[in-house]
């Protein structure tokens, strides 16, 4: 009775053991506002600059394209659907919104411990963001970095801090 108890116990204690963690799922649909942006800019001579835009700030930046050259925080508005991201929305007469710009994105790299790269292709221009964190009714999204002039000057990264406010 002794062997089949502690035989037991032994069994309970090496299967307790195991942790099991689920992949997490992306939901990257819905309309999200821009609530915040963080600006990061290094350089190899001079001391990292940073500054935080929060809403009512105007985000511009002449070495990007549009639409991310110029951001309103806490009015910038984008639409995902899994595999287009919308901008410049218009609403409409019944109700409801007319989206400007459609650009086709796609996730890359995703794994058990990483969220992926969200890759936007858009006016010629390729922009890689590391999905930082995808929660329930917000997005973090950090620019992988450009380089202002080509490959030389200061690398440039940006941190959108997205909401979700509708389907």
């Amino acid at each position: 009775m002794k062997n089949i108890f502690k035989l037991l116990i032994i069994l309970i204690s090496l299967s307790s053991c195991v942790k099991y963690t689920q992949p997490k799922l992306l939901s990257l649909s819905g309309e999200y506002r821009v609530d915040k942006i963080t600006y990061e800019q290094t350089d190899n001579s001079s001391s990292p600059q940073s500054m935080v835009f929060y809403p009512g700030d105007m985000y511009v930046n002449p070495n990007d394209n549009s639409p991310f050259d110029t951001i309103a925080v806490g009015f910038f508005k984008l639409h995902m659907d899994y595999v287009i991201m919308r901008f410049s929305p218009s609403p409409m007469p019944d109700g409801s919104t007319y989206w400007g710009k459609e650009y086709f994105y796609n996730v890359v790299g995703e794994t058990n411990s990483r969220l992926g790269n969200l890759i936007v292709e858009y006016e010629g221009t390729r922009k890689v963001f590391n999905i930082i964190e995808d929660g329930a009714e917000t997005l973090v999204l950090r620019s992988t970095g450009q380089w202002a002039y080509g490959s030389s000057g200061p690398n440039e990264s940006i941190t959108l801090f997205l909401t979700r406010v509708g389907p």
